[in-house]
């Protein structure tokens, strides 16, 4: 979040979703917990969490009924709160191995397993006080299996992804996304 605080996605022995601030010295010689949110109550897994601008983050996460959502908040550069701006539902039936990263200043693009567990890309545009969450374009990239994903930005326009596919075999793909996030091409 700023020089000496963090923030962290996680999931709780419950299964909600929290996202906690915390500030570490450049030393590293203390943690000290600063704010809790538990931004979903019901189920909140596969968390993937990116920066959008100063203090606006997106979280891409696997929610209630294992559906796929997208929210953003606001943290400011102390950590001192979490606040829940804008939620989206983007896929009705899976969101499992979420990674979500920035293509440019307002789209971003995310790897995650979808419909029976297939290996699916989209873009999204998300503005920098991240007021919405737009669906741009989608691909299903692997028809058996995404698991596992990570998702790289190789350059401008090219990015790797690391997943799981057939029988948890590893598989790494290369794509094109341009900066709008129009199209998405292996």
């Amino acid at each position: 979040v700023d020089d000496d605080t963090y923030a962290l996605a996680y999931t709780s022995g419950h299964n909600d979703g929290f996202i906690k601030t915390f500030t570490i010295p450049a030393d590293g010689s203390s943690i000290t917990e600063v704010f809790s949110l538990e931004h979903d109550t019901a189920y909140g897994v596969n968390n993937s969490l990116v920066r959008v601008d100063d203090d606006t983050y997106a979280l891409a996460y696997r929610g209630p009924g294992h559906d796929g959502y997208i929210k953003t908040f606001t943290i400011p550069a102390d950590g001192s709160s979490i606040t829940e701006v804008f939620s989206l539902e983007h896929d009705t039936l899976n969101g499992s191995g979420n990674s979500l990263v920035r293509v440019d200043d307002d789209t971003y693009a995310l790897a995650y397993g979808g419909l029976e567990g297939d290996g699916y890309i989209k873009t999204f545009t998300i503005p920098a006080d991240g007021s919405s969450i737009t669906e741009v374009f989608s691909l299903e990239h692997d028809t058996l299996n995404g698991s596992g994903n990570s998702l790289v930005r190789v350059d401008d326009d090219t990015y790797a992804l690391a997943y799981g596919g057939l029988e948890g075999d590893g598989y790494i793909k290369t794509f094109t996304i341009p900066a709008d996030g129009s199209s998405i091409t292996e």
